[in-house]
């Protein structure tokens, strides 16, 4: 047998080995893939969230065109959420949280919430996308902080409004709106121009104190450990959908 037809298969079996590879990580990745599609029970739910806690008049709308309807679409849906799951307690690893867990436990972490804003958005017509937060005080490095334990974190959303992508808190009665109505995101808050900006007046809580100093943030993440949604194993939770968010802005 020659030398180069043994180098040719010693070829095609090692590029076998790596589409195998390729496929079963693309196979894990799928497989632990986070849907953000509203479910029958989310409306259900959704509805729940809104009527009691004074906000009905959002039930079943059309999205909004106006942005000061939007403004307060969005700021009724939080509300809401926050109203109805005010204590910080989050629901433990391994364990379904969806809008109905949340209604049930009524606590919540940021990570909890901000899922079940994003439920409620979507249910209402808007775009929206989750985010992960890392703060890189510390580390210096948005990929040092992604994998190092415990480097303290956040959760929150942003929706899509007519005039751009606004931010939306999880734990604080807070959006990204300035006093003009501009809509604030992620990319402009990691920019640190913060002190020069003047916020609207009815937002009733200050921002999240992670968004003061460097941090860096990913979209479509859930969690690094996999133990939030099904079927809780070590690959991350993410919705893939929302990843090349990371990517377009």
């Amino acid at each position: 047998m020659s030398q180069p037809t043994r180098r040719a298969r010693s070829l095609r079996a090692a590029w076998l080995v790596v589409a195998l590879l390729a496929a079963g990580i693309v196979a894990a990745l799928a497989y632990n893939d986070v849907s953000s599609a509203v479910t029958p029970d989310d409306k259900v739910y959704a509805e729940r969230f809104l009527r009691e806690t004074g906000h009905g008049d959002l039930i079943a709308q059309t999205p909004p065109a106006d942005f000061g309807d939007q403004v307060r679409t969005v700021l009724g849906v939080q509300d809401a959420v926050l109203s109805i799951a005010p204590k910080n307690v989050g629901i433990p690893f391994n364990q379904p949280r969806e809008l109905s867990d949340l209604y049930r436990t009524r606590a919540g972490l940021c990570y909890d919430r901000s899922r079940a804003i994003e439920k409620i958005l979507t249910d209402l017509g808007f775009e929206i996308r989750h985010a992960a937060v890392y703060s890189t005080k510390n580390t210096g490095s948005w990929l040092k902080s992604l994998l190092t334990p415990k480097t303290p974190s956040h959760a929150v959303s942003e929706v899509k409004t007519e005039r751009g992508w606004m931010v939306i808190d999880s734990n604080n009665r807070w959006i990204g709106l300035t006093r003009d109505g501009k809509p604030v995101d992620l990319a402009e808050l990691q920019d640190g121009n913060i002190s020069q900006m003047t916020w609207d007046p009815r937002l009733k809580e200050h921002m999240s104190p992670i968004f003061e100093a460097p941090f860096s943030y990913m979209f479509g993440l859930y969690s690094r450990h996999g133990r939030f949604y099904p079927p809780y194993t070590p690959v991350p939770d993410a919705d893939w959908s929302q990843i090349p968010y990371n990517i377009t802005g």
